[in-house]
């Protein structure tokens, strides 16, 4: 019985990690851009008769497309609910419900931090890219050519984004569309500020290129004075965090040193109490003094 407990188990744990790694290998794949997707590049202008668009159309289903296009992913939103549900119920039937969450929370927290990654590194790109269309824009280029040029000669988020431009302009699409498309996927004051400025060239005229270049150097000269405020707001920042550390160590601390006292505050209702209001005033005490050490640029 024990043996056969043990194959069971062995079987179930490589399962899992098949399964892990397997979902890791498709996460990790480059999105595959459709025409549907470039020239309709968001949930909500998605039609499907089959049931999966229901959960792609729900609250929950249009956040993870979200993200999912922020990523960079071909994986459709109902298609990550089930491989969560899945995880879940696996992870709550072979091993115990906590894993089972756990599990179950893996892919989305992937996703997230790959679609932070991505718009991140964007954001990072974003002043020399102005600078590259701004100067193929004074050489006589049109925005199409500027933006195949981006995509040809950048690599990283900045060069995927502008491949995906310029593959929908390729289809027909407009320059306001994908700019556009572009601001829904990434959104950020940095980039909502460049597509005004194309819209507004669009529509009233001007020097493109000229507000493109001055854009540039703004968002330059921003991120150089918010990397300054950091650097003189990191010891109160590193305040924040020692002080609030310090009762949960001092917990421990007298936890170790004499249980008992550990026990009076875990074991009776009074020092449930205690702790709840304790940390009720560590939480209030934290965000609060974050707050105060954080300054807008």
């Amino acid at each position: 019985m024990s043996m056969s407990s043990e194959v069971v188990g062995a079987v179930a744990a490589l399962a899992a990690v098949l399964a892990l790694a397997g979902l890791a290998i498709y996460l990790r794949a480059p999105a595959a851009v459709s025409a549907a997707d470039l020239l309709m590049d968001t949930a909500a202008r998605r039609t499907g008769s089959d049931r999966r668009a229901l959960l792609e159309r729900s609250p929950i289903g249009t956040a993870l497309d979200a993200d999912l296009r922020r990523a960079g992913m071909s994986m459709r939103s109902s298609t990550l609910l089930l491989v969560m549900l899945a995880l879940l119920v696996f992870g709550g039937l072979a091993l115990n419900w906590v894993v089972g969450i756990a599990a179950g929370a893996l892919p989305y927290f992937f996703v997230r931090r790959r679609a932070g990654r991505h718009a991140k590194e964007f954001a990072q790109q974003l002043p020399a890219v102005l600078d590259l269309i701004a100067s193929a824009l004074r050489a006589g280029q049109s925005e199409t050519q500027a933006f195949a040029l981006v995509a040809e000669q950048t690599k990283g988020a900045a060069g995927e984004e502008f491949r995906r431009m310029h593959q929908a302009l390729g289809l027909g699409a407009t320059s306001e569309s994908v700019t556009q498309a572009l601001l829904e996927r990434l959104p950020g004051p940095d980039l909502e500020l460049v597509v005004d400025a194309i819209q507004l060239a669009h529509k009233v005229g001007g020097n493109l290129a000229e507000m493109l270049g001055g854009i540039a150097t703004t968002i330059r000269d921003r991120s150089r004075l918010e990397g300054e405020v950091r650097a003189l707001t990191a010891q109160g920042r590193a305040s924040t965090y020692l002080v609030t550390a310090l009762a949960p160590i001092g917990l421990l601390l007298i936890s170790l040193i004499n249980p008992a006292w550990g026990q009076t505050l875990f074991e009776t209702t009074a020092g449930r109490i205690v702790l709840g209001v304790a940390a009720t005033l560590e939480l209030i005490g934290f965000f609060t003094a974050r707050a105060a050490a954080a300054v807008e640029v």
